[in-house]
């Protein structure tokens, strides 16, 4: 990996909260500093599953409030407890053939809205939000 090197001004609080990270860690003021970027920028377009990029590249441009209700979406909970029902009777290899179809369609369902949901909570930390979310209606993986 090839390094680059940039001139950054930082505020005498978060220069001093870099260094005493890289105190509590024993690790080196430069590589914090980069550890810190690194974890703080959204995915890139790269990361994204090739049916996905387009969409949540447009996210970019949402407004917050647009990107708070796509991260306080939830799966509809009788699509979430089928998918339970299936993987516990996956477990006893009591599946037929077309349950073992429906689960795979609903794991690939659980799987796209996980990954859009954490793309959206990845895009509101990278502007400044706090996470986790405030009180709202997520219920997604309630039993």
């Amino acid at each position: 990996m090839t390094l680059q090197t940039i001139t950054l001004r930082l505020s005498e609080d978060s220069y001093r909260r870099l260094q005493r990270m890289a105190i509590v860690l024993r690790r080196p003021l430069e590589e914090v500093a980069s550890q810190t970027i690194r974890g703080n920028l959204p995915p890139t377009v790269d990361d994204l599953p090739a049916e996905l990029q387009n969409e949540l590249v447009a996210w970019l441009s949402s407004s917050d409030e647009q990107l708070w209700e796509i991260a306080s979406a939830a799966l509809p909970t009788d699509q979430w407890r089928r998918h339970r029902r299936l993987l516990r009777k996956n477990e006893t290899g009591a599946l037929n053939e077309a349950e073992r179809e429906e689960l795979a369609r609903l794991r690939a369902e659980a799987d796209r809205f996980v990954l859009r949901r954490s793309y959206a909570l990845a895009v509101l930390k990278w502007r400044g939000h706090t996470l986790p979310l405030p009180p709202g209606p997520i219920h997604a993986y309630a039993p």
